[in-house]
């Protein structure tokens, strides 16, 4: 197959990934066109011939296709190069998209979305417990999910379970709610020592992954989430963002408000132009260091119990979310 039919085919796999439903040819079409590409119904019949038999889509009678696990793996895997950046404008895009008022409490948030085995969950429970009451998540919230339920576009399948945790990009929703613009700048490993953040050991442009940093931080074994709880000296996820620096003090009271609200999330907030915690600012701005979202599931990671993340997963309405020691307290 020649490049340009291979790209047409990712285009169709795209607009299948983003959907909550099997979509025909003509809705297919339709998607496209809003996303300035222009395919007739016969081409999408065509493509839709080829991905059917290489297991990429599937045929829902007369709904339409859906994407299956196949080919939500190659859509993962295709033009790498291309994807570079994608986490930054991914992150972007969340940030606009949330719905969340501080005052109120209400409203969607970003949130992350972790698999775990069904059987496994819970020793996994008791695991993000420690971690939420040792103040290393982003602030008291989550949801659990059991088989057969949905969560954004995903269904818990029959032997698992899905954990949402509030993503530290809700922080960026809350600031630009009041007016502040937020610059990411990476999101890294935390050193903690006698319980206090000190230095970023390891740290990974949004500009330059296709994936988010704690992912990669989580899977290569490098956290110690659990350690930094239990001794208050460990390696815990976190990330770092600039503001103006005439929003600083709005910025605090900002973060104390989130706290009460149990969405959390600011660790420190520097100085006008000043490093914090030896990252260089620049001139005229703030430095914010916001904890990781994932810490919990890299907990659970470092205690011996595969998860499978996805950070930025979906928005999610914060009120469907419970306090963490009434909703883990039920599976331990």
């Amino acid at each position: 197959m020649d490049e340009r039919s291979r790209r047409k085919i990712l285009d169709i796999l795209r607009v299948l990934d983003e959907s909550d439903r099997p979509l025909g040819g003509t809705r297919i079409a339709q998607a496209l066109a809003l996303a300035g590409t222009e395919m007739s119904q016969r081409t999408i019949r065509y493509y839709l011939g080829h991905t059917d038999r290489q297991g990429l889509t599937a045929r829902e009678g007369r709904r339409g296709r859906r994407l299956t696990a196949q080919g939500r793996q190659e859509l993962e895997n295709a033009y790498v190069v291309e994807k570079v950046g994608f986490m930054a404008a991914r992150l972007d895009a969340l940030t606009y998209g949330m719905r969340y008022r501080l005052r109120a409490s209400k409203g969607e948030v970003v949130v992350n979305l972790s698999t775990l085995e069904a059987s496994t969950v819970r020793a996994a429970a008791a695991v993000m417990g420690e971690v939420f009451a040792g103040g290393l998540s982003m602030g008291t919230s989550l949801l659990l999910a059991g088989p057969g339920s949905r969560v954004g576009r995903l269904t818990v399948g029959p032997d698992e379970y899905v954990v949402a945790t509030i993503c530290s990009v809700s922080v960026n929703g809350v600031l630009l709610s009041e007016g502040i613009p937020t610059t990411n700048r990476f999101g890294g490993l935390l050193q903690v020592a006698g319980g206090k953040p000190v230095r970023f050991t390891q740290i990974i442009n949004y500009d330059g992954t296709t994936l988010d940093p704690l992912e990669i931080f989580i899977k290569g074994q490098m956290t110690a989430v659990l350690k930094a709880v239990r001794t208050g000296e460990g390696v815990v996820g976190a990330s770092f963002r600039e503001i103006p620096a005439p929003a600083a003090p709005l910025a605090r009271r900002l973060s104390a408000r989130m706290e009460r609200a149990g969405l959390g999330g600011i660790i420190l907030v520097g100085r006008p132009g000043q490093p914090l915690l030896e990252v260089p600012v620049s001139p005229g701005r703030v430095g914010l260091v916001v904890v990781g979202g994932l810490n919990p599931l890299a907990a659970v990671e470092e205690a011996g119990i595969p998860t499978r993340n996805r950070a930025m997963g979906t928005l999610m309405p914060f009120e469907d979310m419970g306090h963490y020691a009434q909703i883990l307290g039920q599976v331990i």
